[in-house]
């Protein structure tokens, strides 16, 4: 599950061992659902009756099939799952292929055999020599790394895998896009192909404010009039950031002062209430779209949920507070949280980072999580009124030595294949003044 990085999906386990991962993954993560495949009639008995017997009729499918000869349709899994699979693929190598077949944009397989990740090598060595005679009397072969390699490249998965040995050995397949070269911009607005009379709202792990005031910025040079606010809290602004501070808890006051203001200064930041505490206390959803309605500024930029200034985050039931006219949703990450231990240091309720994505506390969090973060439904950026575009921002790219995490990260990201995304912007909201790369598949211009 940290290497599938998300609690949700298709789940596909194949071959004779069949069951038994699936059963202990069903109890832990409801929303996955099931299928078992095998070509054992009798042994496809025995599981009927135990899914039978554990109340999971209505989560798990059973298929006679042919591992070799999958009867299921290209892209149709999420994860697919084969245990004790090197004694099969010796004879019948195309089983990666078909496996790599059947996967789903943004799938994973978990294809071997052993112990597990982090078992003891005492426990290990007390049914280590045991399982090797048993195999050894069933005339099972051994097969070398090599071997896989080997495997792996004549059904030209090289690229879209690799191989685990810890606990075992394990062939790990993930299909990634492809990106095309990264185009540098040199500004927020090209980045993130801002279009006129945007409504954009910010989620996501920390810099929400700084990147609001940022390209807010850029907008007041290019000419443009901009209202900033939030739908949650913020610190408030300095004079610097926005000339000019409205808080009024009136509605329709608020709107009269806006239209004045407005013709003053060109960008105002309009909150409803002061709490006292140094922060600003955002609109309703509602005012927000009604603003978009009146027009008063060429663009409107909320930020839309907080995150206690950690690099990454989850959502809880209530958040973020998307206002329904939004027409771009930017999902803010941290590279400072990239091969990071899961832990409330790094991130905003690390809890709910663990129900989304299986990872647990003190666990590393991959390019994999974080793009789960960003890209499941009950991620960061939920909530997101169709058909609205998302742009994920990858932040504080200075921490990325030679910028292979973010490459792997926007491939992550994008290889999710979530329509609403069909670009990863990465820079440093440091300076006002730093260019980002634009990042996209090949097959998108």
């Amino acid at each position: 599950m940290e290497g599938f990085g998300r609690t949700y999906g298709r789940v596909l386990e194949i071959g004779p061992f069949s069951g038994g991962i699936s059963f202990e993954l069903a109890s832990r993560y409801p929303a996955l659902e099931f299928t078992l495949a095998d070509d054992n009639g009798s042994y496809l008995d025995v599981l009927n009756e135990e899914i039978g017997k554990r109340g999971l009729k209505t989560r798990f499918e059973i298929v006679d099939a042919s591992m070799d000869n999958l009867p299921f349709g290209d892209d149709s899994f999420d994860l697919v799952i084969l245990r004790g699979a090197f004694f099969f693929l010796v004879d019948k190598p195309n089983i990666l292929s078909e496996i790599n077949r059947i996967l789903a944009p943004g799938g994973f397989a978990f294809i071997g055999g052993g112990y597990g990740k982090g078992i003891p090598n005492s426990v290990i060595e007390g049914i280590a020599e045991e399982s090797r005679v048993l195999n050894d009397r069933l005339g099972r072969r051994r097969i070398e790394i090599s071997q896989l390699r080997d495997m792996l490249k004549a059904n030209g998965l090289e690229k879209d895998s690799s191989i685990i040995e810890e606990g075992g050995v394990w062939i790990q397949i993930r299909p990634r896009v492809n990106l095309a070269p990264a185009k540098i911009v040199s500004g927020l607005v090209e980045a993130f192909d801002l279009r006129p009379s945007e409504i954009v709202s910010l989620v996501g792990g920390g810099g929400k404010t700084t990147l609001m005031f940022q390209l807010a910025g850029e907008l007041l040079k290019s000419g443009k009039t901009v209202i900033t606010t939030t739908t949650t809290r913020i610190m408030e602004p300095s004079s610097v950031e926005s000339a000019c501070l409205l808080v009024e808890e009136d509605e329709e006051r608020l709107f009269g002062r806006l239209k004045e203001e407005m013709g003053k200064h060109r960008h105002v930041t309009a909150a409803r209430l002061r709490p006292g505490d140094g922060k600003l206390k955002g609109l309703l959803p509602e005012t927000v779209d009604k603003l978009a309605d009146l027009k008063l500024a060429d663009y409107i930029i909320n930020e839309a949920d907080g995150a206690g200034r950690k690099p990454i985050k989850a959502p809880n039931a209530t958040e973020p507070v998307i206002p329904s006219s939004t027409t771009l949703v930017v999902a803010v990450v941290g590279m400072d949280a990239l091969n990071s231990k899961l832990s409330s240091e790094v991130a905003f309720r690390s809890e709910l980072i663990t129900r989304l994505t299986g990872l647990p506390e003190g666990g590393i969090i991959s390019s994999e999580v974080m793009a789960t973060l960003i890209t499941a439904k009950e991620g960061i950026a939920q909530y997101t009124p169709a058909p609205t575009r998302i742009i994920p921002f990858i932040n504080k790219t200075e921490l990325a030595a030679g910028g292979t995490g973010v490459h792997d990260l926007a491939t992550a990201i994008l290889s999710r294949c979530n329509p609403s995304i069909t670009r990863v912007v990465a820079g440093s909201l440091k300076t006002s003044k730093s260019a980002c790369q634009v990042i996209a598949p090949a097959s998108i211009t």
